[in-house]
């Protein structure tokens, strides 16, 4: 396991994290597109499928959403099924509580939309604020997925999405440490999953 990531894929994550992109996640699809496609390849069972943005005006509410990177697998039946998934936000709005509550809610409604459709007994979901990270999973046996939620105090104006739970960075040598694991973990569960002895 390596302490850094190819020269390549700091360049360009080191292209999107300029001043002038700090409110466009946009600008974080490519880099996010070309990791995934380096830890989980091109020519494996692995398929990286980025989503698009939802306008508010067809959605019906005050914002636009967007849709996860999702990697996905097929199973023995030949149908894709969620193994991981991304949920990115440009880094300008890690500084707001509503939009942490926001990230951490859309995070959450993923699970609920995912969970059905698994073929692994866990499901990992990162949160990006730019390259800054929160790790999510999944558990099917037991229907519980870390980390907790905290609910709103109904009388104190309480952080049900606090700052610290964003602790890792993927530049940096522990949010390297951590994705890598995450996708080992995966790519485990996927080799099982795969087993015809299985």
């Amino acid at each position: 396991m390596t302490d850094s990531w190819p020269d390549w894929l700091l360049n360009s994550f080191a292209s999107a994290n300029q001043p002038q992109f700090y409110s466009d996640e946009n600008v974080y699809f490519g880099p996010y597109n070309r990791l995934l496609y380096h830890l989980f390849g091109l020519q494996g069972p692995f398929i990286v499928s980025p989503q698009y943005r939802i306008p508010h005006s067809i959605r019906g509410d005050a914002f636009d959403a967007v849709s996860p990177f999702i990697v996905q697998i097929y199973d023995k039946k030949n149908e894709l099924r969620p193994v991981l998934f991304i949920d990115v936000k440009p880094p300008a709005s890690f500084a707001l509580d509503s939009k942490r509550k926001q990230a951490d809610d859309e995070m959450r409604n993923h699970f609920r939309d995912l969970r059905h459709k698994l073929a692994t007994p866990r499901l990992p979901g990162i949160s990006a604020f730019g390259t800054r990270l929160a790790f999510y999973e999944y558990d099917a046996a037991t229907n519980i997925l870390t980390p907790h939620a905290i609910v709103p105090d109904p009388v104190i104006l309480n952080d049900v999405a606090p700052a610290d739970q964003w602790n890792f960075d993927l530049l940096e040598s522990d949010g390297i440490t951590r994705f890598h694991q995450v996708v080992q973990d995966v790519m485990s569960m996927c080799h099982t999953m795969r087993d015809p002895n299985n």
